[in-house]
């Protein structure tokens, strides 16, 4: 639990870090901090119930996605500015330095198996994205046709 903890912590600070590195305005800073934290947290989970790369990042990604989404409606702002930072702590940094030291060093060996961590990582991030931004394309029109029937009827009008 100590050792979650400290890597929240440290999720944390990174992203709060990036976000001031973007530019962030900052009445978003603390909701774009804590979205990075929870994204963490969902692929923390994920990993305990299965250590599959594609399937954390792609649930976690799918997470940030959602809540990004969700932010953005309270906030008024585009979504991205808060996705983009949600899904910070999955990058694969260290895979990604390994994988060009491999490239650069001639060792194949290590060149293939970042390759192949980063490539998982990277496509989980990527369909996690997509398929929360389906499930927002599929679900924004309803809740629209929703509040235009209860705007119809406040105003006395027929609903369309």
């Amino acid at each position: 639990m100590i050792d979650f903890l400290i890597l929240f912590a440290a999720v944390l600070v990174g992203t709060f870090g990036f976000a001031v590195i973007f530019g962030m305005k900052p009445k978003y800073l603390a909701a774009a901090t804590l979205l990075g934290g929870l994204t963490y947290t969902v692929y923390y989970l994920v990993d305990l119930l299965t250590p599959d790369l594609f399937l954390s990042n792609l649930a976690a990604a799918f997470f940030a996605g959602i809540a990004a989404f969700i932010l953005a409606v309270v906030y008024r702002t585009p979504a991205v500015t808060f996705s983009a930072l949600g899904v910070i702590p999955l990058v694969p940094g260290g895979a990604l330095y390994y994988m060009m030291y491999g490239l650069i060093a001639g060792d194949t060996d290590l060149f293939r198996q970042q390759s192949g961590v980063a490539l998982r990582v990277g496509l989980g991030i990527a369909a996690g994205i997509v398929f929360s931004s389906t499930v927002i394309g599929v679900i924004r029109p309803l809740l629209h046709r929703k509040s235009r029937k209860k705007e119809d009827a406040a105003a006395g009008g027929e609903p369309k």
